[in-house]
């Protein structure tokens, strides 16, 4: 059975009928992952105040947290772009004495 007769028997209608059934969900798929990410910004972006607020308080940072701090800021700043409060966060922790 080639192409041709294929759409013969399922016909134009249902053809059109799919497509517009795809797209919806496509498009509910869409703003499902928007509100996701969203999401994942809020929490990477509390995780990482709240990271910051506990190193500061302590007075120092360890090596080993100012990696996994940094490595979550950048996820988040390749996810939001640029952000002031974050990125002078990111500027203290980095003058902050570090141990190992």
């Amino acid at each position: 059975m080639n192409l041709f007769q294929i759409l013969e028997l399922v016909g134009v209608p249902s053809i059109f009928a799919i497509t517009v059934y795809i797209i919806k969900l496509v498009l509910k798929l869409a703003k499902q992952v928007d509100i996701l990410q969203k999401s994942q910004k809020a929490q990477m972006r509390a995780q990482l105040l709240k990271d910051y607020t506990e190193y500061q308080n302590r007075g120092f940072v360890r090596q080993l947290e100012l990696d996994e701090w940094m490595n979550q800021y950048n996820a988040y700043h390749e996810l939001v772009g640029v952000n002031g409060v974050l990125d002078s966060r990111k500027e203290d922790l980095l003058k902050m004495p570090c141990h190992n």
